[in-house]
């Protein structure tokens, strides 16, 4: 264990760094923060801005034809038709080509996208791959598609007719 000589010690700290004008008082806690850690005042308030609005598009015209017409709702075509792709799918489009006439088709994996501007020509072409035998369907856009329900909780024994009854009677 070393024992340290007072002697060598000095007591006396010589590198002591000098208080601020900042500083209220020696004794206390506080410390005021200096110029550079605090937020500067503006003086500058300009009590006469106001806000200006303009319509910079008042100076254009109105079309009158526009305003007539209103607004064109688009015609909603009918969802493709799914032509399963075999190896006789080249002499398939041929025959709809021939009996039905010209249709848009798009290559698409395993099946060929037919389509169809019109619901009408959609059901007579099916009617005419229905009467041809091909491997066709259709995808039905989910807004068309029935709702699935499932209720929870319900007796094993309980009669689907039953069930079915009483929500067409609950309407």
């Amino acid at each position: 264990m070393s024992v340290i000589d007072s002697s060598n010690v000095s007591i006396r700290d010589t590198k002591k760094v000098p208080l601020n004008d900042n500083d209220m008082d020696h004794n206390s806690e506080y410390v005021q923060p200096s110029k550079r850690h605090t937020a500067k005042i503006s003086v500058k308030h300009n009590l006469n801005d106001s806000v200006v609005s303009e319509n910079k598009y008042d100076n254009l015209s109105v079309d009158d034809n526009e305003v007539e017409q209103g607004v064109i709702i688009p015609v909603k075509r009918p969802p493709p038709i799914m032509l399963k792709r075999t190896e006789h799918f080249i002499q398939y489009l041929k025959k709809i080509n021939d009996e039905w006439g010209p249709v848009d088709s798009k290559l698409d994996g395993p099946y060929i996208k037919l389509f169809t501007q019109r619901d009408e020509a959609s059901q007579s072409l099916t009617k005419v791959l229905r009467t041809n035998d091909m491997g066709y369907f259709i995808i039905v856009h989910r807004s068309e598609r029935p709702i699935k329900v499932v209720i929870c909780g319900l007796p094993r024994d309980l009669n689907v007719d039953v069930l079915k009854k009483a929500l067409v009677k609950e309407n």
